[in-house]
């Protein structure tokens, strides 16, 4: 039975708000309750930074100049079009959804790499590195595997260095998973 209006019975909140509390708190105990050593935070902040915006993805675009591979231009392109398209589309999700990043919204986290000024669901890092991984594991089937375990380690430091909830990362992959999907569907791959 429903409680009367300014009846002080608790009310247990409803499956999305349990949902986003196992959220935070999950990601809270990584970014938070986890060790952090120097050594180990450093560097993969260093190598989350660089997937700010696309830039790791767009670098990793010009292998085919660099290997001396032929229609380097149309490889190039098969790559960084859909991870520029993945995240413009993911900003304008972010922009709907407006979830703030853990550190804003829980001021006592501490920052471990400097806060992007976007807000937090989907995870564009999660989109982008699924998107890259996808095309370029198209283009070059023996680096699957590590681009594989670089889009995993990616995943890890948003959560690990507190700039997404676990939850933003799970939507972006999945985001990038059907986004990529759809791309490698449509366009052929300059192979």
């Amino acid at each position: 039975m429903p409680s009367a209006p300014g009846s002080t019975d608790a009310v247990p909140p409803p499956p999305p708000g349990r949902l986003d509390s196992l959220d935070r708190d999950l990601s809270r105990r990584a970014a938070i309750g986890w060790p952090h050593p120097r050594w180990f935070t450093l560097p993969l902040g260093g190598l989350s930074l660089t997937a700010n915006y696309g830039i790791l993805w767009y670098a990793l675009a010009l292998l085919p100049w660099l290997l001396g591979e032929p229609r380097p231009l149309a490889k190039a392109l098969f790559i960084a079009v859909p991870v520029t398209l993945v995240e413009t589309t993911g900003f304008a999700i972010k922009h709907f959804v407006a979830r703030p990043r853990p550190p804003v919204a829980d001021p006592s986290q501490p920052r471990q790499i400097p806060l992007p000024l976007s807000k937090s669901f989907p995870s564009s890092h999660a989109s982008m590195a699924i998107v890259g991984t996808m095309t370029l594991g198209l283009l070059y089937p023996a680096a699957f595997p590590a681009l594989v375990g670089l889009t995993l380690v990616l995943c890890f430091s948003r959560v690990y260095l507190g700039v997404h909830y676990l939850g933003d990362v799970l939507g972006g992959a999945v985001y990038g998973l059907v986004f990529g999907v759809v791309w490698v569907l449509l366009v052929p791959a300059p192979v």
